[in-house]
């Protein structure tokens, strides 16, 4: 049980850095451009979206 909570906390402390970090990318592209913001965040989400295909694609392979 103490690992489950171990690794919710890691999960919680990796979610909560990368909102920040996330954050601050945010605001200075803001301030440097808005078209290169949003080219930006497709990008990421693009790429957000490529990996969880692979990671579905991996998981749903059978194992022999």
């Amino acid at each position: 049980m103490g690992r489950r909570a171990t690794a919710y906390g890691v999960f919680a402390g990796i979610m909560g850095a990368a909102a920040l970090v996330g954050g601050a990318l945010a605001g200075v592209l803001y301030d440097i451009s808005v078209p290169l913001l949003i080219v930006v965040v497709a990008g990421i989400q693009t790429a957000a979206l490529d990996l969880l295909w692979v990671t579905r694609a991996v998981r749903s392979t059978p194992v022999r």
